[in-house]
């Protein structure tokens, strides 16, 4: 019984995708400097042949290249875009990448882009090399089966870490940019995860040129989120920002409303200085026939914060976990793109918001590595259960946030 405009159960139809396109070229269309396709364009079907896998691209790619005509669209290569060689999408996508991206493209799909006057690159890795368990359709398009036993699939951290010590000598700054992020997915789903190894090695690496990373880029969870790095001394020192998607369906991590997402940056530092994320309600949408994209929220003033920093986001994680403040609620409706009450019942946390939702949330965000997320999740949820001494008291607060948020999303919404 899809609408128009799709269903919270199914993937996105063309109408949905075609909304999206020209809601983005309408908002602020002249002034975007690029754009960023974080991958996931095929559906998750296994049965499509090659071909068709390659016609969908293709009139993705005919979409985009329509509505940017004279801006760059940069894709980076989502799980479900597998079955087509790399050559054939660099064909497909020459007209975006230069030469010298081409060239590592067809090796292994990954590649940087450089704006030599404004001193900033891009860096577009292929995660499914670091995935865990990599795709045995990944395999056989690559044409190896120990692509995921290598200490260094396909030499992607060998160039990856190349590249950022060579734009260190150049005092470039850097977007990091890839579909599967690192650390754990807040929706358990069970959808791919980084490679513990190569999860390690990503955080690591991040804390080494945390001083010239201006940003890093992720879709694959389909949820609003975002994720804090520290360093070896606990300081915070970079950080992550997942988009959601424009697909309403997660199948069993719960659905959203389609999202899109406009970063105002500095073309000359490449400091982040804002973003504005637009959402379609979509039950409204296929009601009226019409496609109405909304500002959902800008990001400063949604969370009341004074810039985008590791440490300014870290404070903000931490507010999860104070009763007096309503960072989380904010978060949480977020974090499905203002889902409709009546749905988000149905997945949120298992139905009303609890402390011990909250309190998975901030150890997802600022927990990376798996095994410190459930540190994180088993000690602080001993503490919500028990009646612990006094040291563990300020553990207490998740507990008492737990009605706060009962109340306040009953208000919001």
């Amino acid at each position: 019984m899809a609408g128009k405009f799709g269903d919270y159960s199914c993937d996105s139809p063309w109408a949905l995708i075609e909304s999206a396109a020209r809601a983005m070229k309408s908002m602020h269309g002249e002034g975007i400097e690029f754009v960023l396709w974080t991958g996931d364009a095929l559906t998750r079907s296994t049965s499509m042949s090659v071909e068709l896998r390659l016609l969908c691209l293709r009139n993705l790619t005919d979409l985009l290249h329509r509505t940017f005509k004279g801006q760059f669209v940069f894709p980076a290569l989502g799980h479900e875009d597998v079955g087509v060689n790399y050559t054939q999408l660099a064909t497909l996508w020459q007209h975006w990448l230069p030469p010298e991206a081409v060239d590592t493209f067809v090796k292994a799909g990954y590649y940087t882009i450089e704006q030599r006057s404004k001193k900033y690159r891009i860096v577009f890795l292929n995660t499914n090399l670091w995935l865990s368990p990599v795709d045995s359709r990944m395999l056989h398009r690559v044409g190896s089966s120990t692509v995921d036993n290598t200490q260094d699939p396909f030499g992607q951290w060998f160039w990856f870490q190349s590249v950022l010590e060579n734009a260190r000598k150049k005092k470039e700054t850097v977007y990091i940019v890839g579909h599967t992020p690192p650390g754990v997915d807040d929706h358990e789903n069970g959808a791919p995860t980084l490679n513990e190894r190569h999860n390690t090695k990503y955080l690591q690496t991040v804390r080494l040129y945390s001083d010239i990373i201006r940003g890093q880029f992720f879709g694959h969870w389909h949820s609003d989120t975002f994720r804090v790095i520290y360093s070896d001394t606990g300081l915070p020192v970079s950080w992550i920002m997942m988009a959601p998607s424009v697909t309403p369906n997660t199948l069993v991590g719960g659905p959203n409303n389609p999202g899109l997402r406009l970063y105002k940056f500095e073309t000359n530092t490449g400091e982040i200085l804002d973003y504005t994320q637009y959402y379609l309600k979509l039950p409204e949408a296929n009601s009226n026939g019409k496609a109405n994209w909304l500002i959902e929220y800008s990001l400063l003033e949604y969370y009341n914060l004074r810039e985008i920093s590791a440490i300014t986001l870290h404070d903000l994680a931490d507010r999860f976990t104070q009763s007096n403040d309503n960072a989380f609620v904010r978060y949480y409706a977020a974090n499905t793109v203002s889902l409709p009450r009546e749905v988000e019942q149905v997945w949120g946390c298992g139905g009303p918001l609890n402390g011990v939702c909250a309190l998975h949330h901030y150890c997802t965000v600022t927990r990376l590595n798996p095994e410190s997320y459930r540190e994180c999740y088993s000690s602080y949820a001993y503490a919500l259960a028990s009646t612990a001494p006094s040291t563990m008291r300020p553990y207490f607060a998740l507990h008492l946030l737990s009605m706060v948020i009962c109340a306040e999303v009953l208000n919001d919404r």
